[in-house]
């Protein structure tokens, strides 16, 4: 998805675009529904917060908020990480996208 897609959306999603300009920044973009975030490392809300400028709290609404509209799917690695997926507008099933999360090895939140 890219930004100016998401744009069309910002009276839903809000001020979880400074989040989710930030995660598109650190994704390498593939032909697949969904992008790995920083490569598929594993990132707390914590560490969001300090390289976003914003409290712990409001990294895990704007999570929440971009994960409720289908933006981001995240994937709980360890009690404090998640693994991270953008979800890619310019994939050949995008459609498919907003129904089918990553398939994933751990619990999801």
């Amino acid at each position: 998805m890219s930004l100016p897609d998401i744009l069309s959306c910002r009276h839903s999603i809000g001020s979880a675009l400074w989040l989710y300009s930030y995660l598109l920044s650190n994704t390498q973009v593939v032909d697949l529904p969904w992008m790995p975030v920083a490569g598929g490392i594993w990132v707390s809300d914590e560490q969001l917060a300090y390289r976003v400028d914003v409290t712990t709290a409001t990294i895990k609404r704007w999570r929440k908020k971009l994960e409720k509209h289908g933006y981001l799917h995240t994937e709980v690695v360890q009690p404090r990480f998640r693994r991270m997926w953008l979800a890619n507008a310019n994939a050949s099933i995008r459609q498919q996208t907003l129904l089918a999360a990553p398939v994933t090895s751990g619990v999801v939140n």
